[in-house]
């Protein structure tokens, strides 16, 4: 007596058809495998990544700050109540020198937006407009006594060069060598330079002051993410730390 089952016949998988049961289950077993292990890498890269630090950029908010105008050295606004200072930048990858010259030691208010990190602040200007009125006279509330460069004591720091738009908030991370082209690009275009550096207590930094001026040279852009040593002399401006060297004084780490 002979089987009349149809033999078995390897199914064939046609575009415009429906998908052959088997295919089918195995399509299901490796989609489900390939999105546990997308979720197993997106959990092990997040808890890799290193803490990038509080900082803010609050672009949510335009405020408006009162104070008077300083240029050396960097420009900045020292508030009427004493607090300490804030740079001032342009939106963008620019340093704000020209946009606010005219309005050196002059009481002035200043429109833009904020940068905040442990302490250290940024005013970011608002597009300048025909009447440019992101910079405008103000009467001043009190009497400003241009605080002199404190000087302290002679230091070696060892750390990294970052610009201080981006560390401060405008990037996260704004330090590194993934952030190194933009942070070139950054101190190129008038951003004030910093210096980072490690110590038992977290990451400090301080304003890089060059011969006094808080720009750095051409030459040194190389220098930027890379592992340096600062020798200097630490000193505050305005509440702000800095560290003052000569130029000479910054080299690679080995």
């Amino acid at each position: 007596m002979s089987d009349s089952s149809p033999p078995d016949r390897d199914e064939f998988y046609v575009g415009y058809l429906p998908t052959p049961p088997k295919h089918l289950q195995v399509l299901r077993v490796l989609v489900m495998m390939m999105a546990v292990w997308i979720l197993a890498m997106a959990g092990v890269i997040s808890f890799s990544m290193r803490d990038p630090g509080e900082a803010v950029w609050d672009t949510s908010k335009e405020q408006t700050w009162t104070g008077t105008l300083v240029m050396e050295p960097y420009p900045m606004l020292l508030p009427d109540d004493g607090s300490a200072g804030y740079l001032v930048v342009e939106m963008g990858k620019r340093g704000a020198q020209e946009r606010v010259a005219p309005f050196a030691r002059t009481s002035v208010s200043l429109r833009g937006f904020l940068l905040e990190r442990d302490g250290r602040r940024i005013i970011e200007l608002t597009p300048e407009d025909p009447d440019d009125q992101a910079i405008t006279a103000a009467q001043s509330q009190g009497s400003i006594d241009f605080p002199p460069i404190a000087s302290g004591e002679h230091a070696s720091l060892v750390g990294e060069i970052v610009d201080g738009k981006c560390y401060l908030g405008a990037m996260k991370p704004g330090d590194g060598m993934t952030h190194k082209a933009c942070a070139t690009l950054c101190l190129r275009g008038g951003l004030p330079p910093m210096v980072v550096t490690q110590t038992e207590a977290g990451h400090e930094f301080r304003l890089l002051i060059l011969n006094g001026r808080v720009a750095l040279p051409e030459e040194l852009l190389a220098f930027v993410a890379e592992p340096v040593r600062v020798e200097g002399e630490l000193i505050e401006f305005a509440g702000i730390p800095a560290v003052n060297v000569d130029p000479g004084g910054i080299s690679l780490v080995p």
